[in-house]
């Protein structure tokens, strides 16, 4: 999100499938998250948390920010006070444009189900415009339904930071490239590793960019040559 935001621009790769991460303005903006742990403004032992500890850190004081979804109010209401905190948009880059990634759930249902009718029945019920948003108040995430802000759960001022980015037309949701069968393995592997490796001093933000880019360059390659 950081490398899109100094990109200015958030296409993961280039018409021939080569990676844009190790262009200039991808490599700035992971420089600047990195030198935000290098420079002390993050505690020294979250180069190994993860979503809990994170969450955990800011509703004990440990940091003052966090950059989560939705379903980190659920903890965050739990324990502390509603004006002890807010929620704003994702910071712009200097393009003025940000590019927050996209989480979402699906469902599905297996062609050889022998409870058709009712595995659509649930389905049609968890996306439909009344279940979808009772579901999604229990664990947290927005609806898909626009009308969903004029709820008076989600007309809580706690929600607006996330709508008042989704209707921001220098706002872009972004998917990860997770139609490439190798993507998993980058994301929970080679991303995991490298970073660390970059916050810990390691590894240079410019050679971490180039390991990814090298490594989605020959997925996207191969992925596009199949296609043929």
């Amino acid at each position: 999100m950081f490398g899109a935001g100094m990109n200015g621009d958030n296409s993961f790769f280039q018409k021939d499938g080569t990676s844009t991460f190790a262009d200039p303005g991808w490599v700035k903006g992971v420089a600047w998250l990195v030198d935000l742990y290098k420079n002390g403004y993050a505690p020294k032992d979250s180069v190994n948390w993860g979503f809990n500890e994170i969450v955990a850190g800011f509703y004990s004081s440990t940091c003052a920010m966090l950059d989560q979804d939705p379903d980190a109010l659920i903890a965050v209401q739990e324990r502390m006070k509603p004006e002890e905190y807010d929620v704003v948009p994702f910071p712009k880059g200097p393009a003025g444009k940000a590019f927050p990634t996209i989480g979402y759930g699906s469902w599905a249902m297996f062609s050889n189900s022998k409870s058709k009718d009712l595995s659509w029945k649930l389905i049609a019920t968890l996306d439909g415009p009344e279940g979808n948003v009772v579901w999604n108040k229990r664990i947290g995430a927005l609806p898909i339904y626009k009308s969903a802000e004029k709820d008076p759960f989600y007309a809580n001022p706690k929600f607006k930071g996330w709508f008042e980015e989704l209707g921001d037309k220098d706002v872009t949701p972004t998917v990860m490239p997770t139609y490439l069968p190798e993507f998993a393995y980058f994301a929970d592997a080679i991303v995991v590793k490298t970073s660390q490796q970059a916050l810990l001093g390691l590894l240079s933000p410019e050679d971490m960019a180039k390991q990814w880019a090298d490594y989605l360059t020959t997925a996207q390659k191969k992925y596009l040559a199949g296609k043929k």
